[in-house]
């Protein structure tokens, strides 16, 4: 097993520094993103549910309200995923690699990433009656379903079973010296 010398440990402490940074652009944009997409919703005059566009009279209040449920709910979520690894970001840029803290931030960040199944599946059932009476848009639900999200949150999971399986084996060897 390689050993963390002071070169290396620099290298990661300075590439965590980079990726805080960015993350906390990334926080700052999505809030701004979701402000701008509750006043300026897009295409103008219509809420779009779980693919499913409605306009005109087709948005009821019902409809309205979920699709604020639906951008306010995503938006904490991808607010706590940021959240998460800007704590893992703190915690390699002060030289905390292999820690349990790191393990559970990694964990945690991807646990939240799987919670955008349920909030698509909350929208979905929550406006099941507008989304069968909108009977030439069923094609446009499967596409908005959150594989991308599901699958980095397995990612994320896998990776935190990866560190602390590291975490354990520096663990260890330490203990062996």
């Amino acid at each position: 097993m390689l050993a963390m010398t002071p070169d290396r440990l620099s290298d990661i402490r300075r590439a965590s520094r980079a990726l805080l940074v960015f993350f906390i652009f990334m926080s700052v944009i999505s809030l701004w993103g979701t402000l701008n997409s509750i006043v300026h919703p897009f295409p103008p005059g219509s809420r779009t549910l779980s693919g499913v566009v409605f306009e005109g009279a087709a948005i009821t209040a019902k409809v309205h309200y979920l699709w604020l449920l639906q951008l306010l709910l995503g938006a904490a979520l991808t607010l706590k995923v940021l959240y998460h690894l800007i704590r893992l970001m703190v915690l390699y840029s002060k030289g905390k690699v292999f820690t349990a803290q790191s393990v559970a931030q990694l964990r945690q960040a991807g646990l939240t990433n799987l919670g955008a199944l349920a909030i698509w599946l909350i929208v979905l059932i929550g406006a099941a009656p507008e989304v069968a009476a909108a009977q030439d848009q069923w094609l446009n639900i499967m596409p908005s379903f959150p594989g991308g999200a599901l699958m980095s949150g397995l990612f994320l999971l896998f990776g935190s079973r990866i560190e602390n399986e590291a975490r354990e084996l520096r663990d260890e060897q330490d203990l062996v010296v």
